[in-house]
C-alpha cells in the first residue's frame, strides 16, 4: 500500500457534541470548536449505490492535533450504519489522511486492495470529497481519506488560527459558517 502522508485528523462519535466539546477542553484545553448541525454531504454513496450521511460535526484543535466531534442522525444502506454504531459513546472512529487528488483513485484501490473496503464515499462544497474504509480488522479504527483541496485547507485553516489566537474566552461551541 502507498504512504498515506500525515495524518490529518482525528474524529469521534459522541452523543452530544457540546458535553464532549467541554470535556476536551476541561481535560486539554481543547478549542474553540466550529459545529456543522447539518453536515451538507451530496452525492453519498455506499459501494456504489445511493446512501444517507446525515450528521452533525464540530472541528476544533486538540493537543496540536485538529479533531473531528460527530453525532449521526441518519446513516444507511446497514454496512455503513455499523461502522458509526457501537455501544458507548465517545468512541473513537477514524484517522483521515489528505492525499493529492492525482493519488487518490490509487491510494482508494490500495487500501481496497490490502483489506481496507470502501463503505461510504461522499462530497461537500466545491472541491472536498471523501471516503471511509473499513479498517476495524487491522486497526481497530476506520480510515477517513480525503482529496486534498484547497477547500479542505481554508476549512481547517479556520480552526487552526482560531485556536492559535483563543485565551479560552468567548463561545467554546461556535457555528462553523455565519
Amino acid at each position: 500500500m502507498s504512504d498515506l502522508g500525515q495524518i490529518h485528523h482525528l474524529a469521534y462519535v459522541v452523543e452530544d457534541i457540546p458535553a464532549a466539546a467541554q470535556k476536551l477542553n476541561e481535560q486539554f484545553g481543547a478549542g474553540p470548536f466550529f459545529a456543522i448541525d447539518v453536515v451538507p454531504v451530496e452525492d453519498v454513496t455506499s459501494r456504489g449505490e445511493p446512501a444517507e450521511f446525515v450528521h452533525a460535526s464540530a472541528f476544533g484543535i486538540s493537543n496540536g492535533v485538529p479533531v473531528e466531534l460527530m453525532v449521526i442522525d441518519k446513516m444507511a444502506p446497514a454496512r455503513a450504519a455499523d461502522r458509526f454504531s457501537g455501544a458507548s459513546f465517545p468512541r473513537f472512529h477514524h484517522v483521515a489522511y489528505a492525499v493529492p487528488l492525482t493519488e487518490v483513485e490509487a491510494t482508494r484501490a490500495a487500501l481496497e486492495a490490502s483489506g481496507l473496503p470502501e463503505y461510504l464515499q461522499a462530497s461537500f462544497g466545491e472541491d472536498v470529497n471523501f471516503t471511509y474504509h473499513d479498517g476495524s480488522a487491522s486497526l481497530g479504527h476506520d480510515i477517513e481519506l480525503h482529496v486534498d483541496s484547497e477547500g479542505l485547507r481554508g476549512f481547517f485553516a479556520m480552526f487552526e488560527e482560531a485556536a492559535a489566537d483563543w485565551d479560552g474566552s468567548g463561545d467554546l461551541v461556535r457555528p462553523a459558517f455565519g
